[in-house]
C-alpha cells in the first residue's frame, strides 16, 4: 500500500474557496500520467491525488462533461480497494499463523481484536463494495448519455456509447478507452448490457420525439433565432425527458464509496505502516 500524505487527506474533505487554476493543474498532472502509462497508473499515482481529482469533478459543481474522466478515476479507486482487500486477506493469514507461534517469539505483535474485526470486514464486504462501484459506474454512464443529448459536444455521443458499451455498433470495432471495462465479471457485463438496452430504447424515443417536434415546428412556421430555438429545444427536452436519476443522490453514492475506500486505506496504513512512515515517526520521537 502506498504511503499517503496524511496532511493532505483531511484537506480533501474541506471545500472552502475554490481555486480553479490550482485544481486544474493537479487534474492535468494526473491525467497526463493516465494517458501516457495507463497500464501502470494505479501504481504511480498516489491515492490521495486520485481522491482529490475525483472530488474536483464533483465539486463545487458536478462537471457532467467530465464523467468519462470521473469513471477512470473511480476505476483507479476500485483498484486501490481491491489491492487493500488482497492485503487484508494476506494479513489475516499471517495473523492466524503467528497467533499459533506467539509463544516462540514474545516480541511478536498481533492485530488487536478491533483491528482484526476491521480487516475481516474488508474481506467480507468485498463483493458488496464492488457492486456499489459497478452500480455507480452504470449510473454515471446513464447520466452522461442523457447530458450528451443536448450538450455542445453531442457529436461525441457515438464515441462515448462505444466506450461504455463496446460492440454496440456493428462494424465499429474500436476498443473502449475507459479503465472500468477491464476485468468485468460476467454478471457485471450483464449489468452493462442491460444498461445499454435501456440507453438504446431511450435514444430511440428521443429520436422519434425530435422528428415529430421538427415537423410540428415546420407546420407552425415559427421564426426563431438560433439562440431562441436552442433554448426552446432545451426546455422542451427536459419537460419531455427528465434526468434518469438525481444528481444529488448519485453524488451521495459516490461520496459513500469514496469514503469506504479512503477509510480502508488509512486504517491499513495505520495498522501496517511502511518503512518510510516508521522512519519518519522514529525521527519525530
Amino acid at each position: 500500500m502506498q504511503d499517503l500524505d496524511h496532511q493532505m487527506i483531511p484537506a480533501m474533505g474541506m471545500y472552502t474557496e475554490y481555486n480553479a487554476e490550482g485544481h486544474r493543474a493537479i487534474y492535468d498532472h494526473v491525467s497526463s500520467i493516465l494517458e501516457n502509462e495507463p497500464a501502470s497508473a494505479d501504481a504511480q499515482v498516489p491515492p490521495a491525488l486520485v481522491f482529490y481529482m475525483t472530488r474536483n469533478i464533483l465539486r463545487p459543481t458536478f462537471i457532467l462533461g467530465q464523467i468519462p474522466d470521473l469513471l477512470n478515476c473511480l476505476a483507479m479507486v476500485d483498484t486501490f480497494r481491491r489491492y487493500a482487500v488482497e492485503v487484508s486477506s494476506v494479513a489475516l493469514s499471517w495473523q492466524e499463523y503467528y497467533a499459533k507461534e506467539l509463544s516462540s517469539d514474545p516480541d511478536m505483535t498481533l492485530l488487536t481484536e478491533r483491528e482484526l474485526k476491521k480487516v475481516q470486514d474488508y474481506v467480507t464486504n468485498d463483493e458488496r463494495d464492488r457492486l456499489h462501484y459497478i452500480l455507480v459506474t452504470k449510473n454515471l454512464c446513464l447520466l452522461h448519455v442523457y447530458y450528451l443529448m443536448t450538450a455542445p459536444e453531442s457529436c461525441m455521443l457515438a464515441e462515448h456509447l462505444n466506450d461504455y458499451f463496446p460492440g454496440c455498433f456493428p462494424g465499429y470495432d474500436i476498443p473502449s478507452k475507459l479503465l472500468f471495462q477491464h476485468g468485468l465479471s460476467d454478471s457485471e457485463k450483464q449489468v452493462m448490457e442491460e444498461t445499454y438496452q435501456e440507453c438504446k430504447e431511450w435514444i430511440l424515443d428521443v429520436t422519434q420525439w425530435e422528428e415529430e417536434r421538427e415537423q410540428e415546428q415546420e407546420q407552425l412556421l415559427v421564426t426563431l433565432t438560433a439562440e431562441q430555438a436552442d433554448a426552446a429545444f432545451q426546455q422542451a427536452f427536459r419537460e419531455k425527458f427528465p434526468p434518469p436519476l438525481s444528481q444529488e443522490e448519485l453524488i451521495s453514492d459516490l461520496d459513500d464509496y469514496l469514503g469506504i475506500v479512503e477509510r480502508m486505506i488509512r486504517r491499513l496504513e495505520d495498522y501496517f505502516p511502511s518503512a518510510k512512515v516508521l522512519e519518519r515517526l522514529k525521527r519525530a520521537t
